[in-house]
């Protein structure tokens, strides 16, 4: 509340989210045993990851190692749960001793900057069917009228 108004939107949150789903993602693994072991305690840390981690709007990520920003959307959501827990598998042990704040952070880069993420698939479905570009060389978008293409 500020000025006697209350602002609900992003900017201006009352409750910080990260920690809020980070609290949501923690309590839930915290609950789990193992994730090594079929059980319905991993099946919930997998709806929890899904839930707090996954982009389910948009949002513009830049790929760790790249200078450039994509754009990242649910469609890459799948992309994210999978690393999200390819990650969390691999270190459940270093996870296990982390607060629910950390939790989130690693866990969100992961899904969107790292090598599996969301951001370095978004930015693969845009370069798609590019070839013959040689290795370090800089691709450049220009507007179609730009180049005299019609």
């Amino acid at each position: 509340m500020a000025n006697g108004r209350s602002f609900p939107s992003r900017a201006f949150p009352t409750v910080n989210s990260a920690t809020t789903r980070g609290e949501a993602v923690w309590r839930t693994f915290v609950a789990c045993p193992s994730l090594q072991e079929p059980s319905h305690e991993r099946d919930d840390v997998w709806l929890a990851v899904e839930s707090a981690i996954c982009t389910h709007g948009f949002a513009r990520v830049t790929p760790m190692g790249s200078s450039s920003r994509v754009l990242v959307g649910a469609d890459q959501a799948t992309d994210e749960l999978i690393a999200a827990m390819m990650w969390l598998t691999r270190h459940e042990d270093e996870a296990r001793k982390l607060d629910p704040l950390s939790l989130f952070i690693a866990l969100r880069g992961v899904a969107t900057r790292g090598a599996d993420g969301s951001a370095r698939a978004a930015q693969a479905d845009a370069l798609h069917g590019m070839t013959n570009v040689p290795l370090g060389r800089m691709v450049y978008w220009r507007p179609i009228d730009e180049t005299g293409v019609a």
